[in-house]
Parts: structure tokens; sequence; C-alpha cells
């Protein structure tokens, strides 16, 4: 089984653990068995890094090029998850990663996503 969002989870902040089990779901629907390659918090925000579709496939060791039809789902595949992860994205920049309320990022000695009451508490 490859590894998933929920092998992830403790590489960033508890408060970003809803967000990621959502897109893991919504992922599943779209790539049953995509894996992770990174997840991570950068410049206050996550950053998910995926093998889906054509990667996946490439990954997994493959030398061969998909016939056209397979190719074309693999792109499907691929845009959908794209799609989803950017969205994700940009939700947790709005997301406090500490505890999951409405959060901004705030610029200290490095720039994390907090809510005014976990910014008080660092």
């Amino acid at each position: 089984m490859p590894e998933q969002i929920p092998d992830h989870l403790d590489f960033v902040g508890r408060g970003w653990h809803p967000l990621l089990t959502r897109l893991h779901e919504q992922l599943v629907a779209v790539s049953p068995s995509y894996s992770v390659q990174q997840v991570k918090e950068k410049y206050g925000t996550l950053r998910i890094h995926l093998y889906t579709g054509m990667l996946r496939h490439l990954n997994l060791g493959n030398t061969d090029w998909p016939d056209p039809d397979q190719a074309a789902r693999y792109k499907d595949e691929d845009d959908a998850a794209r799609a989803l992860v950017h969205a994700a994205e940009q939700e947790s920049a709005r997301t406090c990663e500490a505890c999951g309320n409405p959060g901004v990022p705030r610029d200290r000695a490095w720039i994390k996503t907090l809510c005014d009451d976990c910014a008080g508490h660092r």
C-alpha cells in the first residue's frame, strides 16, 4: 500500500489535520492509489507533493509509455488531483496551523499561519 496523507499528518501542525484528512478523502475519489512524495509547511502554508496518474505510473518503474486512452485518463486524474491540492494549500493560508481556527500568515522569525490566540502564545 502506498504512503498517503494520513501517514504524513505529523509533518504539520494539528490545526491542519482536518484539512488534510478531507483532502485525502477527495483524492481517493479521483486517484485511489495516489502516493505522497512530501507534506510540509513552507512560508506559512501547506505544500503537498504527490504521485498521481502519469507520475505514479513512472514512479512504479514503468518504462513503457501508456496508450493514448490511458494517457488521457492519467491526465484527467493528474488535473483533478492538482486542483484539489491547490485548493487545500490555499485554504491552509486562512487556517491556523496550531488549532484549526481562522488564521492569517504572521511574519516573525519564520512565517506561520496562526489565529490571534495561538499567535499570542508563541
